[in-house]
């Protein structure tokens, strides 16, 4: 095992492009290791919970989202601007910020991710309760985040990283079931936020990954039926 940073996972998973992001933000060197969720029992399913992502380092793996976010602010090189802002209260409200996405947006959708991304049945009542959760995260969202530049302010922190990675799969997800104009209707700044961190270049690269092997995986799955 390379002594580098090596993240395991996918980059369909919003949570891997979230560490991703901090990775490229912060100028650390990495190598991407393509894992799926679940790959065998542990150890050999790469981390407790068989989930992903997760990061290995010379000292040990890391399982947790943030506490990967964490662990690269801790090493990132001194001339790497931090992505939390320097105030203990601006800190505090930066992490505040990714913890009202991840639980008050992201999973507040994930019941109806099978049926938009992976072919299940869609259920009209888990469809329902989804679009009702997630409208109640959004006003939470508008009530203590800045749409009008970034998250926290006039700089752009890990709560950016965060808000691109699950509400651009959240947009994903909308359009996919028929409820492309929901975000915009009922947080009317939104989508022009979205254009701005659409427009970043960490933002951009992983993009263009996630488009990558989303044609490597229909490329497969062609050949696959062919056979």
């Amino acid at each position: 095992m390379s002594s580098r940073l090596c993240i395991f996972g996918s980059p369909f998973s919003s949570y891997y492009n979230k560490i991703k992001i901090a990775l490229i933000e912060l100028d650390l060197p990495f190598e991407e290791v393509p894992f799926m969720p679940g790959a065998g029992n542990w150890p050999e399913s790469g981390s407790p919970s068989g989930k992903i992502p997760f990061l290995h380092t010379a000292d040990g793996n890391i399982y947790e989202s943030q506490a990967i976010v964490e662990y690269l602010e801790d090493i990132r090189p001194q001339t790497s601007a931090s992505l939390f802002p320097a105030n203990p209260i601006e800190r505090a409200h930066c992490r505040e910020l990714i913890q009202y996405i991840e639980l008050y947006l992201d999973a507040a959708v994930r019941p109806v991710y099978p049926a938009a991304f992976w072919g299940k049945t869609l259920n009209q009542d888990e469809l329902e309760e989804a679009l009702k959760n997630l409208e109640k995260g959004l006003r939470t969202l508008e009530r203590r985040a800045n749409l009008q530049q970034w998250l926290c302010g006039e700089r752009y922190t890990h709560a950016d990283a965060a808000a691109w990675v699950h509400l651009s799969t959240i947009r994903r997800m909308l359009k996919i079931l028929g409820q492309e104009e929901f975000l915009g209707r009922h947080l009317p700044a939104l989508p022009g936020y979205l254009e701005r961190l659409a427009e970043r270049p960490s933002t951009r690269r992983v993009e263009a990954d996630r488009h990558e092997a989303g044609r490597a995986l229909k490329k497969q799955q062609s050949a696959s039926q062919g056979n």
